[in-house]
């Protein structure tokens, strides 16, 4: 396409999200936060990119003075080709959702998801049940990221159901048939009474979206509920397992988490998901 992107892009710009559509992003008020508290000169924006776009976009990119980009949907696959390099992670797991640009203008791939996703369950339940399989509901991105955090934390087998049940053993038969067990959609109940974690992956319980049908009666004492759902902060599935006296996880961490690390790719700082991030979010999921 003819569009110069750099044209676009003021000076101040120091990095930014891409997708189609991205006015819902929270991305610029988490990496404003931790710009600001890291006293790092700049702005954190975000910009309408659809798939026609995508390589001008990624090229102009090269040189529109920018220390990275976070890649959303639907642009994680398609970003592939036109990187010069991929970390394994994200090339294992077929997505980039960070992208680093170096001062050559080369471009690097990194995937974010499963650390952040991981990080935010260890922070929120650090005794949750690794002796115990794992039951991750859904077949998509996030799916992926969940069943390779929860193996790298070495849990003894992930349980994976998905309403296609095609789309659960591509995963299965790219990350590994001998730790994943793929379950059929109406079997998901038989599932509970083995999992010590149990992780929505899937758009059911989002505002707008059927809530997710998933009986938690069998679920044990210490089984740990994770919703990476984030609006509402409190799904139907986590009131469910609250009633049950189970202990949940919200998806706003994973989201900051994943944050987290691209933040430190970009600008080798560590920052923290500190109460007043917390409360900048909620205020806007209202």
């Amino acid at each position: 396409m003819a569009t110069d992107f750099t044209l676009n892009i003021p000076d101040t710009l120091r990095a930014l999200v891409i997708g189609d559509p991205i006015g819902q992003s929270l991305s610029p008020v988490i990496h404003t936060h931790w710009m600001e508290a890291c006293d790092i000169h700049g702005q954190y924006g975000k910009l309408a990119v659809n798939s026609d776009e995508l390589q001008a976009f990624v090229t102009a990119s090269r040189t529109a003075g920018l220390v990275g980009y976070n890649v959303t949907v639907p642009h994680k696959t398609a970003i592939l080709p036109f990187l010069d390099k991929v970390a394994p992670l994200a090339r294992q797991m077929g997505a980039v959702n960070t992208v680093k640009v170096g001062p050559d203008g080369g471009l690097t791939g990194f995937n974010t998801d499963a650390i952040g996703l991981i990080t935010h369950l260890k922070k929120s339940a650090p005794a949750y049940p690794k002796d115990k399989p794992a039951l991750v509901i859904g077949a998509g991105g996030a799916a992926r990221a969940a069943v390779m955090g929860l193996l790298g934390e070495q849990v003894p087998f992930v349980m994976l159901v998905n309403r296609t049940r095609a789309k659960a053993d591509v995963i299965a038969a790219e990350l590994g048939r001998d730790r994943i067990a793929v379950a059929d959609w109406q079997d998901r109940n038989d599932c509970v009474s083995a999992a010590g974690v149990i992780i929505n992956t899937t758009t059911l319980g989002m505002t707008g979206f059927p809530d997710l049908d998933l009986d938690l009666a069998s679920a044990g004492k210490d089984t740990v509920v994770y919703d990476i759902v984030y609006k509402p902060l409190e799904t139907a599935l986590l009131r469910a397992a609250k009633s049950r006296g189970l202990q949940t996880v919200d998806g706003l961490g994973m989201l900051v988490y994943q944050a987290a690390a691209a933040f430190k790719i970009w600008f080798g700082e560590e920052v923290a998901f500190d109460p007043e991030l917390r409360t900048k979010l909620e205020g806007q999921l209202l």
